[in-house]
C-alpha cells in the first residue's frame, strides 16, 4: 500500500483484534455473497423523519398482498409478561421512579468526593470503590436492580450543578453512576467518552440549520451499544425538550398480538448498519432478539435510514426493504401508544436500560440569551452480573465500545474525557455534540 492509499483509506471500524476474535472478515465475505441476491437493488423509500402517511400505505400494501407469517418464530414467546410490561399509565405518581436525594445523602456524597479528591485522580478515574456512599450506596444498588431486573428506569433527583466546579460535578455523576454499572463505553470512532447532548450553538447558516432540525421531534430508537444509558441533566431547554420512555416488551406484545410477520422481520440477521465511511461501509444483523429469555432490541434510525442534510446515508450501501420500513415505522408509532414523559429537572440523572426500553427527544426550543438545553451521556456496562446475556452478533457491539483499550500505533481508538462541550476558538461552535449514537 502507498503512503497516499493509507492516507485515504477508511478508519477500520473494527480493530484487527476484534475481527480475529468474531471472525469479522468471513462474516462479511458471507454478506457480501448474500447481497448480490438480496431484492435487486430496489429499496423502500423512508427517511429519518417519520411519514405517518408512507408509513400507513405501506402497512396497508402489505397486508393486501398477504401471504405473511400469521405465528411468532418459532421458540419465541406469544406473550411477555413481568416489570418490563408497562404503558402509560402505569406510573401515575413519580415517586414510584425517582429518587429525591435526602440532605444527608448530599452529605455524603461530599465525604465521598473529598476522599476521591485524596487520591489525586482525574475525574474519569472514580468508581465505587473510591467513592464510598455506605448509606445511599445499597439505595443505589437497589436502583441498579430495578434497572436491569425491574421496570428498566429511573432518575436521581437533587443535584444543584452550580453547586460544584466541573471537575467536581463530573467526578459526582460518574461516581454515583458507578454504582449501576462500572464501565464506560466509547460512543464515537474518536473515542469520546462523554458526549455533550446539546445543539452547536453559533450563527452561521449551517449551524442555525443543523440546530432547527436538532431540535425537533425524535423517532423512538435505543443508543445501540450500551446495557445502561445514562443521561445527566445539566440544562434545561426554555420549553419542551423531555426525554420520552417505552417499553419494547410493551410493543413486542402488540405485534405478536396483530402482526406478528414483523416481529420476523426485526429478527431477520439482514438490516444493513451505516458505519458512515468506515470499513466495513455497513454491518448487517437484527433489531430484536429474543436470547436466554429476554426481548433485547437494538438499532439506531439513523444508522439504518440515515438522516438528512448532514448524516445522509452512505452511497453505494443496500437500504431497506418495505418489510424493514414497515416493521421500524410500526415500532415507533406502538411505542408512542405507550409511552411516559418524565418530568426534567436541572441535575436529574436518568438511567435507562438500553436492551428493553425505548427512547425518543419531544422538541424543544431553546431562547436566545438563555442557557441552551445540556445533557451529558455516558454508555454504561455492567460487567458484574447485571447485563442481559448478549447474543453474539451484540457481543462484538459491546466489545468494541467497552473492550478495546487504546494502543499507540495500532487501529484501536483512544479514550477522550471533555468535560465541557469542545468549542471551535473562533465561532463558539460546539464541536462534537450528540445527535444519534455511533
Amino acid at each position: 500500500m502507498t503512503m497516499l492509499d493509507a492516507a485515504t483509506a477508511p478508519a477500520p471500524y473494527y480493530s484487527r483484534g476484534l475481527r480475529a476474535r468474531f471472525n469479522v472478515d468471513r462474516i462479511r465475505l458471507e454478506q457480501a455473497q448474500a447481497d448480490v441476491l438480496l431484492n435487486g437493488g430496489k429499496y423502500a423509500d423512508i427517511e429519518y423523519d417519520i411519514d405517518e402517511a408512507k408509513y400507513r400505505a405501506r402497512s396497508a400494501a402489505r397486508l393486501k398482498a398477504g401471504g405473511l407469517p400469521t405465528s411468532v418464530p418459532e421458540g419465541w414467546p406469544r406473550k411477555l409478561s413481568g416489570p418490563l410490561v408497562w404503558g402509560s399509565n402505569s406510573f401515575p405518581c413519580e415517586d414510584q421512579y425517582v429518587y429525591h436525594l435526602t440532605q444527608a445523602d448530599k452529605v455524603e456524597i461530599l465525604s465521598a468526593l473529598s476522599f476521591f479528591k485524596s487520591q489525586k485522580l482525574d475525574s474519569q478515574k472514580v468508581t465505587k470503590y473510591l467513592f464510598p456512599l455506605p448509606n445511599l450506596g445499597p439505595i443505589l444498588s437497589s436502583i441498579r436492580n430495578d434497572i436491569y431486573f425491574g421496570k428498566g428506569f429511573h432518575i436521581i433527583r437533587g443535584l444543584n450543578p452550580d453547586d460544584y466546579p466541573l471537575a467536581d460535578l463530573t467526578t459526582i455523576y460518574l461516581g454515583l453512576s458507578s454504582y449501576i454499572a462500572s464501565r464506560r463505553g466509547r460512543q464515537d470512532q474518536r473515542g469520546s467518552m462523554l458526549i455533550h447532548v446539546m445543539q452547536r450553538g453559533d450563527q452561521s447558516a449551517e449551524s442555525t440549520l443543523h440546530d432547527n432540525i436538532y431540535s425537533s421531534d425524535k423517532p423512538f430508537h435505543t443508543d445501540t451499544v450500551t446495557d445502561t444509558l445514562c443521561l445527566f441533566t445539566q440544562e434545561l431547554a426554555s420549553s419542551g425538550g423531555r426525554s420520552v420512555f417505552a417499553s419494547a416488551w410493551t410493543v413486542y406484545n402488540e405485534l405478536a398480538a396483530t402482526r406478528p410477520d414483523l416481529i420476523h422481520t426485526l429478527a431477520a440477521p439482514d438490516w444493513p448498519f451505516d458505519t458512515y465511511g468506515r470499513d466495513p461501509p455497513f454491518y448487517r444483523r437484527a433489531l430484536m432478539y429474543y436470547h436466554d429469555n429476554n426481548l433485547i432490541t437494538s438499532f439506531s434510525r439513523r444508522l439504518l435510514v440515515g438522516h438528512a442534510p448532514f448524516t445522509p446515508r452512505s452511497k453505494n450501501i443496500p437500504g431497506l426493504t418495505e418489510a424493514q420500513a414497515e416493521a421500524l415505522d410500526a415500532v415507533h408509532f406502538i411505542a408512542k401508544k405507550h409511552e411516559i414523559k418524565p418530568r426534567m429537572e436541572r441535575g436529574d440523572i436518568r438511567f435507562v436500560n438500553n436492551l428493553g426500553l425505548l427512547h425518543r427527544r419531544e422538541a424543544f426550543e431553546n431562547v436566545q440569551g438563555t442557557k441552551p438545553r445540556h445533557l451529558v451521556r455516558i454508555w454504561l456496562n455492567n460487567d458484574e452480573g447485571m447485563c442481559w446475556n448478549l447474543p453474539r452478533p451484540l457481543r462484538l457491539a459491546w466489545a468494541r465500545v467497552f473492550d478495546d483499550d487504546f494502543e499507540e500505533g495500532t487501529d484501536k481508538r483512544g479514550r477522550y474525557w471533555d468535560y465541557a462541550p469542545l468549542r471551535h476558538p473562533v465561532t463558539g461552535r460546539v464541536l462534537n455534540t450528540g445527535g444519534s449514537c455511533d
